[in-house]
């Protein structure tokens, strides 16, 4: 009994012990506080009835924590030949910094967070290595990346050493595009359809493989390509700018390119697929005694608009400084890049105005001053080579007390393709360069399918071409019967003669802003990719000077024209050759020029004035029908 009463009391304490513990959770929860827990009592432990579980010991699994892997601060390599042997002296750099390599064949370079790549600048007396047995371009460069930090690099010397005699063709401009750019091949006017990409390869690279198959065995040759290798017009294509190296380099020659302004177009990604096949965008090369710099100087501003005259940044003003300060003074310098640098009407800040009255609204570019102190040290002389503009021209301005000239190379793709012609009336084409030592020993321009002797066209500034003439462009009075020559790689040093009735007459050069008749003419009918704007005397970035005219005695004379350059070559056409038709000629169409016995020349032969004889002087070779 005694035992019973003695449970019912402890069992009451229980009830009033966890009763007030409830009083005590409700009374924290009104007041916003943690619930108070009950005190542990030695009760608990005499109520047997009640079951107890030991509370699970969580225990939590350590993952240690992954360290980012420390990013070297440098890069550097050995630079070495396939024999072995340690290559000192040789520049390498990331675009950012030179250095030389020791004596031993080594490099160091502060590692930069904005290089992509890192690279050397192929010697004189080594080969250019190319992508692979059947692509020809340049491949002198390894992407940079976070985990490696070391970059070797193995060499082929030439066998012969230093090439001191060697060609560089030249190509403005090959624009492919992911669309079909309408043009003709006959008189039906039925537009043909055919990629881009497949008429470089058909006309302008079959064209520059029979110019390499006709020189000298053995003669070494180079390839520029001047930027704008692919537009995005059409749509983006991922595949595009492969396309176009492959391309380009399916010849013998071992090619490099710079970077236009359509092959980025302001588009992180676009220029992202130039790099991945082309490399660096700032780099140099040697060839013979020649130290080659190509750089980008596509400034972007608001969106895709881009500054013309072209642009460089502060830092790549200290990279070329740092290229050209190692490179040997006794070579020639020849800078080549996109943009025109002494012309141009969207100026950056600090341009300046050209002061040419026949030019007005052109600037050249603010770093030109600047790059003509970094060439001054270089006793073989500069040049100064771009593309962008799809007109022929070698622009010749005075600037702080220098005459500077300028090789503004043609487009191989003429009007986007559209044509066989440029908007300035040059072909479509190519230039070849012949270089001896440091002299530029030769140059002429190649037309496509046409011979290397034919430098000019010929036409009456009276002929309508569509509504435009070269009387009415140019003011030539009485200009019925005035003769207009179109010689596409004139400049200063050419002398252009008319002979008529045996006496030579010096034609009259016409440069300034406007256009090309026969060119302007054509494409107002049959160019749908660009507007009028473009191909006309509305571009005000349109220059020409390589028009000549002559007013003849007699309306009826047979009359010679020949043009004497600056390296000793005579280039000879006649009257019997002028164009007469708007439409239906070498602008539309190729087949309309009559085949030759004799197969195309691919270097000019340097000759005595022709005789004063009109017949014996017409010594032009007619174009191969394709």
């Amino acid at each position: 009994m005694m035992q019973n009463r003695n449970k019912i009391t402890l069992a009451l304490a229980l009830l009033l012990v966890i009763a007030a513990a409830g009083i005590l959770v409700v009374l924290a929860v009104r007041k916003g506080e943690p619930p108070v827990q009950p005190p542990v009592t030695p009760l608990l432990s005499r109520v047997d009835s009640l079951p107890r579980t030991a509370p699970k010991r969580v225990v939590k699994k350590v993952v240690p924590k992954k360290l980012p892997t420390p990013v070297s601060l440098t890069i550097s390599g050995v630079l070495r030949d396939t024999a072995g042997r340690v290559m000192p002296g040789v520049v390498v750099s990331d675009s950012y910094a030179c250095v030389l390599t020791d004596t031993a064949g080594r490099y160091t370079l502060p590692r930069h967070a904005k290089a992509r790549f890192v690279y050397y600048t192929v010697p004189a007396d080594c080969e250019v290595p190319v992508r692979s047995a059947i692509d020809h371009t340049a491949y002198f460069y390894k992407r940079i990346n976070r985990r490696d930090s070391v970059y070797n690099f193995t060499l082929t010397r030439l066998p012969h050493g230093k090439e001191l005699n060697y060609r560089m063709i030249v190509i403005g401009d090959p624009q492919v595009t992911n669309a079909f750019s309408p043009y003709y091949e006959d008189a039906t006017d039925n537009p043909i359809k055919k990629s881009d990409v497949a008429r470089f390869a058909d006309e302008t690279m079959a064209d520059i493989r029979k110019t390499i198959a006709a020189l000298p065995k053995g003669t070494p040759v180079y390839g520029l390509s001047m930027g704008d290798d692919v537009q995005y017009y059409g749509g983006y294509n991922a595949t595009l700018e492969r396309q176009i190296r492959e391309v380009l380099g399916s010849s013998e020659m071992r090619i490099f390119s710079v970077i236009g302004n359509h092959d980025q177009d302001g588009k992180a990604l676009y220029r992202q697929k130039w790099e991945e096949n082309w490399g660096p965008t700032d780099y140099s090369f040697d060839r013979g005694d020649v130290h080659y710099v190509c750089f980008n100087n596509v400034q972007f501003h608001q969106g895709a608009r881009y500054y013309s005259p072209g642009e460089l940044t502060d830092a790549q003003m200290e990279w070329l400084s740092q290229d050209l300060r190692l490179a040997d003074k006794a070579k020639k310098v020849v800078l080549s890049y996109h943009i025109p640098l002494t012309f141009g009407n969207k100026p950056a800040q600090g341009a300046t105005p050209l002061g040419i009255a026949s030019e007005q609204g052109h600037y050249s570019s603010s770093r030109l001053s600047a790059l003509l102190d970094l060439l001054k040290p270089f006793a073989g002389g500069y040049e100064l080579f771009c593309g962008h503009t799809h007109f022929a021209i070698n622009h010749e301005i005075e600037f702080q007390g220098q005459h500077v000239m300028e090789h503004c190379h043609a487009a191989a793709c003429g009007n986007i393709w559209q044509s066989n012609i440029n908007i300035c009336g040059t072909p479509n084409g190519y230039y070849v360069y012949s270089f001896d030592g440091t002299r530029v020993s030769n140059c002429y321009y190649k037309g496509t399918r046409w011979e290397a002797s034919r430098q000019m066209t010929l036409f009456r500034a009276g002929t309508n071409f569509n509504g435009e003439s070269y009387a009415a462009d140019w003011n030539i009075v009485e200009g019925q019967s005035v003769l207009v020559a179109n010689v596409f790689n004139a400049d200063s040093r050419w002398r252009v003669v008319a002979v008529e009735d045996g006496v030579e007459h010096e034609m009259t050069r016409i440069s300034g802003k406007g256009q090309d008749a026969f060119a302007t003419g054509y494409h107002h009918r049959y160019s749908e990719s660009v507007s009028y704007a473009f191909i006309s005397k509305l571009n005000g970035y349109l220059i020409m000077n390589h028009l000549y005219y002559y007013r003849p005695k007699s309306p009826a004379s047979f009359i010679i024209v020949r043009a004497y350059d600056a390296y000793g070559n005579v280039y000879t056409t006649t009257t019997s050759r002028v164009e007469a038709e708007p439409f239906f000629n070498y602008a539309h169409y190729y087949p309309l020029f009559k085949s030759s016995d004799k197969s195309p020349k691919a270097e000019t032969v340097k000759t005595p004035p022709p005789t004063d004889s009109a017949k014996k002087a017409e010594t032009v070779v007619p174009m191969k029908t394709p």
